[in-house]
């Protein structure tokens, strides 16, 4: 049975490097970062010549996989991604889990296409989009704005913000913006 990974007792340590030491910190956490998706890149591998040697069943490889998606973390959804489009497995809605339909199958050719082929080749990161809660904000009281003027457009259910109320958020929001202008950077 796989040993059971714990969580660390302290989540958090606090760290002061020296200014002249943050770009070898930071090339450290990139070499970091390039060893796990390696790491994850050759257990999914092991995975599939596993069962492609019949070492163990397809069931039992799904569930490889799912422990494997839950344990990759943030590398977890482009796994998934690269799991279904590598293997003949399915993924459940229902359970979160891959499982395998019957009579699904791997082979050397399925090896060599998901070892040439790597997860985050296959679903690269995302551009980072930093969360704009103002900008958020502002378009749902203009999306708000909108519907109460096209009352036609209205659907049933559809809750509005009265304008009066939409009046007074914008105006925190402009004094906000203005406070925080006004504020001497640090």
């Amino acid at each position: 049975m796989a040993k059971q990974v714990s969580e660390p007792s302290v989540k958090y340590k606090e760290v002061l490097y020296a200014a002249n030491k943050l770009s070898e910190t930071i090339l450290a956490v990139e070499k970091d970062g390039q060893k796990l998706k390696y790491k994850i890149h050759n257990v999914a591998l092991s995975i599939i010549t596993c069962w492609g040697k019949k070492q163990v069943e397809g069931a039992k490889a799904a569930e490889y996989f799912t422990a494997l998606g839950k344990a990759a973390g943030y590398h977890g959804k482009p796994l998934a991604n690269w799991i279904k489009m590598k293997t003949p497995l399915k993924y459940s809605e229902e359970s979160k889990a891959w499982y395998c339909p019957p009579d699904a199958t791997v082979n050397g050719d399925t090896f060599k296409a998901a070892r040439n082929e790597p997860f985050w080749e296959v679903s690269p990161p995302p551009e980072p989009k930093p969360f704009d809660a103002m900008a958020l904000l502002e378009a749902l009281l203009s999306k708000n704005s909108t519907k109460a003027a096209n009352k036609d457009k209205v659907k049933e259910g559809d809750k509005l913000l009265p304008n009066n109320l939409v009046a007074d958020i914008r105006r925190l929001i402009d004094d906000a913006k203005l406070a925080a202008q006004s504020e001497p950077e640090h």
